[in-house]
């Protein structure tokens, strides 16, 4: 009876470490045993500013968490391009990314150190574009270029896909505010939708004037949405359905028309805002002067140059949260962050890089895995001694009359 016990024990004890052993080797792999890191950003294809200390960027389809202090690769699915990342602006330590190379969402509630995913649509090839967070309502907006717009609600335990909106544009751009008022918009090449109904249902903005060209949401009472356009330079709104010019300061010229190439606002400071311009000149044949990049503190009311470049456009506009006039810029021709303003030059070695990875250690859940297969190990070893005990001959003992007794 105690040897089939011991050997009872010693199967459940083999089977649980297995298990153990495999579940902690599994999600071991997301700890970054071998950091990367970079002093500097080099291709940059999205951009979340800080909310709260970690700024998430994409460079060259690779994720990283840094600043201006340096840059350390994020360990990411294997396998994925990443083509997008949102940060969540109530709860920082929940991040989203797309990916470039196949319609999944990604998210993180430990800072990158594991990924739960979720498959967007089975019935379309392509890649995520944009990812916009609702913090307020945990509603999740994710663009795509080949299947238009994706809801979905973030329940903690799982995200669940809540409506979809189907495009025949790429989509360039999602923002989401995350006041309460549900205010969404997603741009494509041509055409601006507004969300309604916290994104049940979208509906093209037609009285803009213009072909929208950027879009950014601001967290301020009340949430405003700020759209940069071809011709009219940029317009507000608090309410999604009427637009005012928001110019004063940014230099009309007289023949010329307005074109905002980038925007940007700092999420840790809704009332300052960066805006890149160009002026268009001609009728039939248009031809683009750079400007330069404008900076406001007051919510797009008054605008003062950053800085000015009539050769190069800016593209694309990275805000050093809480740093009031400190943007780095990205155009067409380089995706290397140049600093602007206040910015800091990056380092130059990485000798002077001062940044820690995310995932330097173990998940919680490698642990417990670890600390299983330890007392499984302990309970196998002291069912293996029983048997070994029990299987032992026992010392003959002389009887009375002289022969040997085994008992």
């Amino acid at each position: 009876m105690n040897a089939r016990m011991n050997r009872t024990l010693m199967i459940v004890a083999a089977a649980i470490l297995t298990v153990a052993f495999l579940a902690g080797v599994v999600n071991a792999r997301n700890a970054n045993t071998a950091m990367v890191v970079k002093p500097a950003l080099e291709n940059v294809r999205d951009y979340a500013a800080a909310v709260a200390d970690k700024n998430y960027a994409i460079d060259g389809g690779v994720l990283f968490v840094g600043g201006p202090q340096g840059w350390a690769q994020v360990t990411t699915p294997d396998g994925i391009i990443v083509g997008a990342v949102a940060i969540d602006r109530q709860h920082p330590e929940t991040i989203y990314m797309g990916a470039a190379n196949g319609l999944t969402l990604y998210r993180s509630n430990d800072s990158g150190q594991t990924w739960l995913p979720v498959t967007l649509t089975t019935e379309a090839v392509g890649g995520v574009t944009d990812i916009a967070v609702d913090s307020d309502q945990r509603l999740v907006y994710v663009g795509t270029d080949t299947a238009g717009i994706f809801r979905l609600r973030d329940v903690g335990s799982s995200i669940v896909l809540s409506g979809h909106f189907q495009l025949d544009e790429p989509v360039i751009e999602v923002a989401a505010d995350s006041t309460g008022t549900g205010m969404v918009f997603a741009r494509t090449q041509s055409e601006l939708y507004r969300a309604e109904s916290y994104g049940l249902n979208w509906a093209p903005v037609e009285n803009l004037g213009s072909t929208p060209t950027a879009i950014a949401i601001a967290d301020r009472e009340p949430a405003t949405v700020y759209v940069g356009t071809t011709d009219r330079g940029l317009v507000k709104s608090t309410d999604g359905v009427n637009w005012t010019t928001a110019n004063e300061g940014l230099g009309l010229v007289p023949g010329s028309r307005l074109e905002v190439n980038a925007l940007a606002v700092d999420p840790q400071q809704p009332e300052v805002l960066y805006v890149a311009t160009s002026y268009l000149y001609g009728t039939s044949e248009l031809h683009e002067s750079p400007v330069g990049v404008a900076m406001s503190t007051d919510g797009a009311g008054n605008w003062s140059t950053l800085y000015t470049d009539h050769t190069i456009a800016v593209a694309g506009l990275l805000p050093v949260s809480g740093e009031t006039g400190a943007v780095y810029a990205v155009s067409n021709v380089s995706r290397t962050p140049q600093p602007l303003g206040k910015a800091p030059v990056a380092p130059t070695s990485l000798a002077d890089v001062k940044v820690e990875s995310p995932n330097t250690t173990v998940p919680w859940t490698a642990v417990i895995a670890w600390v299983v297969a330890g007392l499984a190990a302990l309970a196998l070893a002291y069912a293996v001694l029983n048997d070994l005990r029990s299987r032992r001959p026992a010392t003959a003992r002389p009887l009375a009359n002289g022969t040997a007794h085994n008992g």
